[in-house]
This record gives structure tokens, sequence and C-alpha cells, in this order.
């Protein structure tokens, strides 16, 4: 169960990375590798009961902390994170917890000095033909979440997802799901002032004064249909139906009917699947706001060709909230895809990324007496290199490299970061 722990602490801080960054950034905001170390095992005070704590310390120079188009501000900043991860199993039940704080400092720019938190927690049941589940994530973080918003504004967001999944026969079985998303922005500190010359500070102010908008309350309801087509994976037929309350702006309210088809588990013996696809409709309360029905998408592939390879393609399009001009929200088209290979010895480990986007705005915008759609594209590239020195200690060094391009030219910005880290994890 560690490193299902492990891996629910990752998909805390891989929602703060929902733009299109190198996958690298998310192993390296929790400096943890592939292949754990032991954790230490309680099981003659408390049986079931493994306690996995880690620590690491990450510096890295970043070339445009705010990603505005002009006067980029870089600093050096150093990443202190230190966290926990606990599991306990008894039978089908099933419970971890895990801890993350990372603590920003700044060399320069020491206004922006910070703390992030990522608490996570999830109980399983998991019965001969019944399974049960229910995680909640929260998570306190500057990272901005799509790729609208940039440089560092501070969020909370908790996540509440119960499951449940019943099986009919051995082929054939059905399933509940919900979630509920509070969030909320706080903006941020000084970005607009700090982080560039006119047309960027200006940018920037508005970001920290209009994201408040974006406050709101999710919930989604869904049942699924699932279809075992082999040992291991299933076909699974989607639908959902959800609304959007927001605190600030009635008129951002919408109700939402997703339909989507998917394939889950493993393929072959050496690939394996998430994809999902469908369509969504999503209807304002508001005639001011323009709706939006067309094809979603979601999750990704992981083919691993060898014990020393792994390639792994996700793929995304949805929909995303705004706070550009007069938009409401625009359409996340992403694709990004990782490869990790083993180099010689098993110790050392390197990892490239490529990440390709494109942000489609469905309403006119007037800005600097320019009308007209924005369309951004996105490239992100990253290389890295992890040792494994002992089974509880790693370092790595990360090199990666971000690009956005609007034809609204004050969206534009570049940024480039490189960093290196020590790990220690038990």
């Amino acid at each position: 169960m560690k490193r299902e722990g492990l891996d629910w602490v990752k998909s805390a801080c891989r929602r703060s990375y929902a733009r299109v960054w190198p996958a690298a950034a998310v192993a390296a905001c929790l400096g943890l590798a592939a292949s754990p170390a032991a954790a230490l095992n309680l099981n003659e005070w408390i049986p079931g009961l493994t306690l996995s704590p880690f620590f690491s310390e990450r510096v890295e120079h970043e070339s445009n902390v705010f990603q505005v188009p002009r006067g980029a501000k870089s600093d050096v900043i150093s990443r202190s994170i230190p966290g926990i991860v606990g599991d306990f199993t008894a039978g089908p039940l099933a419970i971890s917890a895990g801890y993350r704080m990372e603590i920003l400092r700044y060399m320069d720019l020491t206004e922006q000095d910070t703390e992030n938190h990522a608490l996570v927690g999830q109980i399983k049941l998991d019965l001969p033909r019944l399974k049960l589940g229910l995680r909640d994530d929260f998570v306190i973080t500057t990272t901005p979440p799509g790729a609208e918003l940039t440089g560092p504004i501070k969020s909370t967001t908790n996540t509440l997802v119960p499951v449940g999944e019943y099986r009919l026969t051995e082929r054939f079985s059905i399933g509940l799901n919900g979630s509920w998303i509070q969030q909320s922005f706080q903006g941020g500190k000084g970005g607009g002032q700090s982080g560039g010359q006119s047309g960027g500070q200006g940018v920037a102010a508005q970001q920290d004064e209009a994201v408040k908008q974006l406050d709101r309350d999710e919930y989604l309801y869904g049942a699924t249909v699932f279809w075992k087509f082999r040992p291991k994976a299933d076909l699974r037929l989607d639908y959902a139906y959800g609304i959007k309350s927001f605190e600030q702006d009635a008129t951002r309210n919408v109700t939402r009917h997703v339909l989507t088809i998917g394939l889950r588990g493993d393929v072959t013996s050496k690939l394996q699947s998430t994809f999902r696809i469908g369509i969504e409709d999503r209807q304002p309360e508001s005639s001011q706001v323009k709706g939006y029905v067309g094809f979603v998408v979601g999750g990704g592939w992981v083919y691993q060709p060898t014990e020393r390879t792994r390639i792994s393609l996700e793929t995304e399009r949805s929909v995303q909230e705004s706070i550009f001009a007069n938009a409401v929200y625009y359409i996340a088209n992403t694709v990004n895809l990782s490869v990790e290979q083993v180099l010689g010895t098993p110790k050392l480990v390197a990892t490239a990324q490529l990440g390709l986007g494109e942000d489609a705005y469905p309403t006119k915008s007037t800005v600097n007496n320019q009308t007209k759609w924005r369309q951004d594209t996105l490239l992100g590239a990253g290389v890295g290199l992890v040792y494994t020195i002992q089974p509880w200690l790693r370092v790595g060094v990360e090199c990666q490299y971000q690009k956005r391009n609007s034809n609204f030219n004050d969206s534009d910005y570049d940024d480039s970061k490189f960093s290196g880290r020590i790990t220690v994890q038990f």
C-alpha cells in the first residue's frame, strides 16, 4: 500500500501542474523517484500499519518567476519538502493518509516566500463483489491551475470523491461515483508590481484583482457500466451530471452533462490505459453567457516495452474557467509525452518530456484596441537524471522550458528552470 499512498500525494501535486509542463515537474515537486525505500513497519505496536517519511531539498533557478511578456524577474528558489505517508490494512479494509509541505524561499524576491501544503486521505473496502472508496485531497498552493493564470498565485482546493462498484457477473459491473470540489483564490503577492513593465504589469495586476471571480463549488454525480473484455482490462461507459456554483458571479453558474466511453486497465502485458473520450454539454444559467457542446478527452496510455523503458502519453481536451476580458471559459487541448529510461545501472534513470497544447476562446474579446478570438499555443519540454545512491537516498538534476504564444501579445511568455535536488525517504 505504500506506493499507492505516495501516488495520492503525487496526484495532489500533479493538479498544481495542470498546464502544459513536463511531467518531471511533478516528480521534482515531491522529490520522489520511481522505486521507494522500505517503509517503517509498525506491526509490533499496531498490526497492518506502516509509515513512510520523506524529505527533499530542491534548489532551482527560474528565468521568469511571474511569467510575463516583458521585464521578466529571475531568481534562485529553494524548496524544502518534508512529508509523511501512513498506510493501514486489515483484511479487505485499507486506509491511507499523507501530508506534504513545500517551503519556498526566494533569494531576491523575498516577498514571494511562502509555504504550500498537500493533505490526502483515502479509505478502501474491497469485498468479493463490492468495492467502496472515499478519497479527500486538500491543497494550498501558489502554483495556479490551468494554462491561463500565471505567476505565483495562492489558491485553496478541497476535492472529495466517493466511489462504488458492484460486480454483477464475471464480466459486467456497475458503479456510482461523485465529486465535490471547493476552490478559492487569494491572489498573488505583488506579482503585478514586481513582474514586469507596462503590458506585463497590467496583465498581472488585473489577474490578481479578477481571480476571485473563480471561487466556486463543483458537484458531479455519475454512473458507470464496466465490461471486462480482458482479465485486467475494462471497457467503460460513463454518464455524469454536474453543476458549478460561483460565489461572486452567478452569471458563471452552469449545469453539465458528460457522456464518455473509456478503456481501463492492462490492455496487454505491456500497455496500460486510462483513456476516455466523449461529449460534454455545458449550459449556463444566464443567457448572457455562451454554452458549450463538444468533445472532451482525458486520461492516457503507458507503454513499457522493456523493464528499463517506460513511455507515457497523456491527452486532455476540457473546458477551463477563464478571467480573460469578457470570456468565462476556454477550451484546453494538451498532449504530454514522457519517457523514462534506465541507463546502464538500475541506479541511474533518465527522463525526457514534451508537451504541446492549444487554448481556444469561444468569445471575441477587446484588449488594447484589438478585437478577436484569443488563441494560445503552448510548448513544454524537459530532461532530467535521477541517481539512487542508497534505497533511501537519491539525487537528481532537471532542466525545464515552457513557452506560451498568444495572438494577444501581452499573454506571451517564456520560462525556464534548472534545478538540483536531494531526497531522503524511508
